[in-house]
């Protein structure tokens, strides 16, 4: 269709004082009423574009934990994410907006992952002894990015800006290893594979030790953290094993 039959079938008015323009210069010409410009976001209206976004705010979330892992929450901008993934800070603001909009879910994300990992390691076996192992393996596989996580969560803690739900989404990580490893113990009391203890006491115990860990690996790079986590599972697992009944 051309753009003349076109703009009939829209019924296009030309201005009177322009309609001497017009003549002059024939009707292939259309006219268009001026429009003031302004900055504009496309929002997806497709699937690939939809998946084109969330691959965008994924690696948002990803360059600003390294961020904030390698400088603090209070010293990152988002200028300084926009500079370090090459995304205008006003396509940022879209996605997040704000720097602790962002912050959290970079948190969010990290504890998804970590989560994530462990229920893939897990399908392994679904004994007290496996979920248990599994939880510290996850410590092993994902140990950059939980360090990562528990060094932004401590500059944080450290700020005087500290904002309920950014607590309680660092709080998360903390109440599910509890309840994942509270509950593989109190399954192997119950079961008679382990010894009584108090489920609760010995889940801090492995939360606080894989803690020290990644903080001992910031302080001392060459601190060997598999062996360490992989020592501390035997001690764990044969802390908890019921004795066997002598015969």
């Amino acid at each position: 269709m051309s753009t003349v039959k076109a703009a009939r079938m829209r019924k296009t008015t030309v201005q009177p004082e322009a309609q001497e323009y017009v003549d002059a210069i024939g009707e292939d010409v259309v006219l268009k009423p001026k429009r003031k410009l302004r900055k504009t976001v496309t929002v997806p209206t497709t699937d690939e574009t939809q998946g084109e976004s969330k691959g965008v705010a994924d690696a948002l979330r990803q360059i600003a934990l390294d961020l904030f892992a390698s400088q603090n929450y209070s010293t990152v901008t988002v200028k300084d994410i926009s500079s370090s993934t090459g995304v205008n800070a006003s396509l940022i603001y879209y996605y997040f907006g704000s720097k602790e909009a962002l912050f959290l879910s970079a948190v969010n994300a990290a504890v998804e992952r970590a989560f994530e990992q462990f229920n893939a390691v897990s399908q392994r076996g679904d004994s007290p002894e496996d979920i248990i192992s599994a939880w510290i393996e996850v410590h092993i596989v994902q140990f950059i990015m939980l360090q990562k996580l528990a060094k932004i969560s401590l500059d944080y803690a450290c700020t005087s800006s500290r904002k309920a739900h950014i607590d309680k989404a660092i709080r998360k990580f903390y109440d599910k290893e509890s309840a994942v490893l509270g509950r593989a113990i109190r399954q192997g009391i119950t079961r008679g594979i382990f010894r009584e203890v108090d489920p609760m006491e010995m889940a801090t115990f492995i939360s606080t030790f894989l803690d020290g860990v990644l903080f001992r690996n910031v302080m001392f790079p060459t601190f060997d953290y598999t062996a360490a986590i992989g020592s501390m599972r035997s001690i764990v697992l044969e802390h908890l094993r019921r004795p066997a009944m002598a015969v």
